[in-house]
């Protein structure tokens, strides 16, 4: 979600690729929060984008009820909290969790590095008593994506590598705004099931590589959800792995 953009209840709904209406469930996840600790940080933001069986799309994006108790400087200065999402109001549990939770009833939860956003989410759930029932099998697109960008075995890339690697543009001025890095995530997620389908049709090879260094597609996590660091180590406070 952009600085200027507010939060949104309302839905956006779209129609996916053709080939996305596979009778299958998903739900393209991102959340923010105020740093990694479970047990002592909040959720700031949640954003996803349900998939229905049918192909049809609909975006949410919603700011829960939250406080900065606790929460980790660099986190908040990651996801420009103070700018873009502190002046959006905020949302009750009872509002988008129950929400989500519908949206995602047997389905298959995708993002970058989506047990991040499941724990919290789950963690959510329990505080007003509710069990979530979607699929237990998570799809990382990062790791999705590794074996057409990669020339063999390799720790996943970071969101943004991934990204670029597969010619998908990616703006690090919306990066770290979760209804954007949902996005990310849902195009990654369709660009390695296009390429997959191009190559089952022609028996064209795989794409060549692209190499972990240089051109903007180098080492992997970089420090997590932030700025890419080219050590492959460690992730920030802000959460998941999406730059």
């Amino acid at each position: 979600m952009d600085a200027a953009e507010p939060s949104r209840p309302d839905p956006t709904t779209s129609t996916a690729p053709a080939a996305a209406a596979s009778g299958t469930r998903f739900v393209f996840i991102d959340t923010e929060t105020t740093g990694l600790d479970f047990a002592r940080h909040q959720l700031t933001e949640v954003a996803w984008i349900v998939r229905f069986e049918d192909g049809r799309q609909v975006e949410r994006c919603f700011i829960p009820e939250h406080t900065l108790d606790g929460a980790d400087a660099t986190a908040l200065e990651m996801t420009r909290y103070h700018e873009r999402i502190a002046p959006q109001p905020r949302s009750p549990a009872s509002e988008w969790l129950e929400l989500f939770l519908e949206d995602a009833t047997k389905a298959v939860l995708v993002g970058a590095v989506p047990d991040f956003d499941a724990r919290h989410l789950e963690m959510a759930a329990a505080r007003i008593q509710r069990t979530p029932t979607w699929d237990h099998h998570l799809l990382d697109v990062e790791t999705l994506a590794l074996p057409l960008i990669s020339p063999g075995p390799e720790a996943p890339r970071s969101l943004a590598k991934t990204c670029r690697a597969l010619g998908i543009p990616h703006d690090q001025d919306r990066a770290h705004g979760a209804l954007y890095d949902a996005q990310q995530a849902m195009r990654v997620f369709d660009r390695v099931h296009e390429l997959l389908a191009q190559l089952r049709a022609d028996g064209s090879p795989l794409p060549p590589p692209v190499p972990r260094n240089g051109n903007g597609n180098g080492n992997g996590h970089g420090n997590g959800h932030g700025t890419d660091t080219g050590t492959g180590t460690g992730q920030d406070p802000a959460a998941s792995t999406t730059d």
